[in-house]
């Protein structure tokens, strides 16, 4: 942790960190990493990562978990919570708390270029089903989760790290499959990850991580979700090239 870095993150009081693979070198070198953070952080630090298993991983060294669409073929829930709770143990010998994980997108658009393996299967149920075994295998073990990307990336042709994806279904069909893994999970959820993404039959201006319509109304006032929001990536594309960051 470099003295430019330490001084930033105590002046602004910083109390969360998300850590990317550029971040990572030995396991020695990121549980230094994470001590070092703590320090400056506080006891109560967030120290967070995308760990899902198959190709999104940031640790390397880590044993690798299968990934989401691959537990889906499996279909077993004590085997995603199996799954769940091992990569949590191994974040947690690293100093890591939070993962961004499990992923709630169905697979539904064969054409989606960013999706794919991470969804744990085509249908709602399924979703549901494995994603929440893993997650609660995740918080046993003391690593809290971060569901992914509300409300829904799966029927998207277009990568929002590259420009804004469209979803137009009607509400009764975002309800019927799309936000559906969502609302099933949304007591268990610590977290929600939002997703740059336009919905216009929700709101017909801003992608959903800018919504109040979305994120304020369906989310916390429809729903009654009290737990953490969180936004994807801002300087993806579909963002950055629109609002900046």
């Amino acid at each position: 942790l470099d003295a430019a870095t330490t001084a930033f993150l105590r002046e602004a009081k910083i109390r969360a960190v998300c850590l990317f693979r550029r971040n990572f070198g030995s396991e020695a070198e990121v549980a230094l990493l994470t001590r070092e953070l703590r320090e400056v952080l506080g006891p109560r630090a967030l120290i967070a990562l995308d760990q899902e298993g198959g190709s999104v991983v940031r640790s390397t060294f880590l044993p690798q978990a299968p990934s989401a669409m691959a537990l889906g073929a499996a279909d077993d829930e004590r085997l995603a919570r199996d799954v769940g709770a091992g990569v949590a143990r191994s974040l947690r010998s690293l100093g890591i708390n939070w993962n961004f994980a499990p992923v709630l997108d169905v697979n539904n658009n064969p054409a989606n270029p960013v999706i794919a393996e991470r969804s744990f299967g085509e249908t709602p149920n399924v979703v549901t089903r494995l994603a929440g075994a893993w997650m609660d295998g995740s918080l046993h073990e003391g690593v809290a989760c971060c569901v992914k990307h509300f409300p829904g990336h799966g029927d998207t042709t277009i990568d929002s790290h590259v420009a804004l994806p469209t979803v137009a279904r009607s509400r009764a069909e975002l309800d019927a499959l799309e936000l559906a893994p969502f609302h099933a999970l949304r007591h268990a959820a610590p977290a929600m990850m939002t997703a740059h993404i336009l919905y216009p039959t929700l709101d017909h201006e801003h992608p959903a991580t800018l919504s109040r319509a979305i994120v304020g109304g369906i989310l916390r006032d429809e729903w009654g979700y009290d737990g953490v929001v969180i936004t994807d990536a801002l300087m993806m594309k579909a963002i950055s090239e629109r609002y900046g960051y």
